[in-house]
């Protein structure tokens, strides 16, 4: 079977998912109260104009903590080229949501304006994994708010759960001690016979000199987490949400990591899923009585909504790519980014 087969049967596997989750979610859904749920938000179209606002501060703040990561590398790079691809990542993952993601085009791009290609890469998915992580501390924080909630319980757990596994997987990677006790040395002494994997090993090490700018960084991602969060509870309030402020920041960290770390195009079908099971009738309603179709098709609403605002705020990574794109394709983006020699 050749590699272009594999892809192709791996991509159908994962539409097949994305079809059947939809299926789901919308199986669940009331017509008549998504049409009500229409007119609503068109009377408070100045919550999604709010939501859209928020939105617009993410990309020059993710763009600001890259950077920032990538001076730890001895990687300088201007702001503006900074913010030019984080909008270009961006824009890939909400409107080109397929095989070729954002950060392998963001990866691909700073590649090529580095000798330092390895570094720069892990760079690229260690921000996603400090994005991710800034998350789940901002949702355990909130977590202590609704500790009492029992609406919110499953959430609560699986934020700490993540939580928890991200820190001791941490632990075990920088810490030779623990990595000697749990007999895992091994392992990574067998990775380290690979150049590449041992250049890698060796960036995400340097972090741990240089703590200061990893909280820096993850300072940068509460605030750009925390606008996603304010966007999707003022789409939701349009839509004729109740639900706590809190229930938010405790229930979307979920939505999110499933969102990215489920390997289906755009995380469609996902996000739907999970917005329906943690926002329910009891959530949504306030305290007050909910029919579960009605809260079904709110959750739906609020999570299109929100897919909506954000692909509006990417937009201008549409205009500063074809601004100064490049003849490859997608498609050889990818081959390169996976090619054995990629780091030549």
């Amino acid at each position: 079977m050749t590699q272009r087969t594999k892809r192709i049967l791996w991509l159908a596997v994962r539409l097949l998912v994305v079809a059947g989750l939809v299926a789901y979610v919308v199986s669940r859904t009331d017509a008549g109260q998504a049409l009500d749920m229409a007119r609503r938000l068109r009377a408070n179209g100045w919550l999604a104009l709010a939501a859209l606002g928020v939105m617009m501060i993410q990309a020059p703040l993710s763009a600001i903590r890259w950077r920032l990561l990538l001076a730890v590398q001895g990687i300088r790079l201007p702001f503006f080229e900074s913010l030019r691809l984080t909008y270009i990542g961006w824009f890939f993952n909400n409107w080109m949501p397929g095989a070729t993601g954002g950060d392998l085009i963001k990866a691909y791009y700073i590649a090529r304006q580095t000798h330092r290609k390895a570094e720069a890469v892990t760079v690229v998915f260690l921000d996603r994994v400090i994005g991710l992580v800034a998350l789940c501390m901002m949702g355990a924080a909130a977590v202590a708010v609704s500790y009492s909630d029992e609406r919110v319980r499953l959430a609560q757990v699986l934020v700490v759960a993540f939580l928890g596994a991200v820190a001791a997987g941490g632990i075990v990677f920088y810490s030779s001690r623990i990595r000697s006790l749990l007999r895992v040395g091994r392992f990574f002494n067998r990775l380290k016979r690979w150049p590449l994997v041992l250049r890698v090993e060796r960036a995400l090490f340097l972090y741990r000199e240089h703590k200061r700018q990893v909280a820096v960084a993850v300072a940068y991602s509460w605030l750009v987490q925390a606008a996603g969060v304010l966007a999707i509870w003022w789409v939701a309030a349009a839509l004729g949400s109740r639900a706590a402020w809190y229930q938010y920041f405790v229930n979307m960290p979920v939505v999110w990591i499933g969102w990215s770390l489920v390997p289906v195009p755009g995380g469609f079908g996902v996000a739907e899923t999970l917005v329906q099971r943690l926002f329910g009738p009891d959530v949504l309603g306030g305290g007050t009585a909910m029919a579960p179709a009605e809260a079904a098709t709110l959750a739906l609403g609020m999570i299109l909504a929100y897919r909506v605002v954000q692909m509006a705020a990417s937009l201008p990574g549409a205009v500063l790519y074809l601004a100064r794109r490049t003849e490859t394709s997608a498609a050889r983006m990818r081959d390169e980014m996976e090619a054995p020699a990629a780091d030549a």
